[in-house]
């Protein structure tokens, strides 16, 4: 007996899609430049990699664990890694964990926490 055929899963893979559009936001992704790096991500030089669709939630950070800046939602193929670099409406954040969301074995999206960067 199946709970949830596939026809069910790839509708809600595709609602999700269509929540993340609606939002209407963007983001440029940049990326550390291979290389040595003498004093870690932070001080590497980026290039940016591209734009993806995105729904984001900044927070303060009092509010969230882990001492993140926010959230964001991005589609299941959306190419972002730890340590990125996303930037929304003039403001950076550092790409701190990426965590797929399932549902009953489909992943649906990712769930990015991010950290703001200043003076950047």
């Amino acid at each position: 007996m199946t709970l949830v055929t596939d026809s069910e899963r790839a509708q809600a893979v595709a609602d999700v899609r269509a929540i993340i559009l609606a939002a209407g936001q963007e983001a440029q992704i940049s990326r550390p430049v291979a290389g040595e790096r003498l004093y870690g991500t932070d001080a590497a030089e980026y290039a940016p990699v591209g734009i993806i669709p995105l729904e984001c939630v900044p927070t303060p950070p009092e509010e969230l664990s882990q001492k993140i800046d926010g959230t964001a939602h991005l589609l299941p193929d959306a190419d972002v890694q730890p340590q990125d670099r996303l930037i929304m409406a003039g403001v950076t954040y550092r790409v701190q964990a990426i965590r797929p969301e399932r549902w009953f074995g489909v992943v649906t999206h990712q769930v990015v926490s991010l950290v703001r960067l200043h003076g950047c």
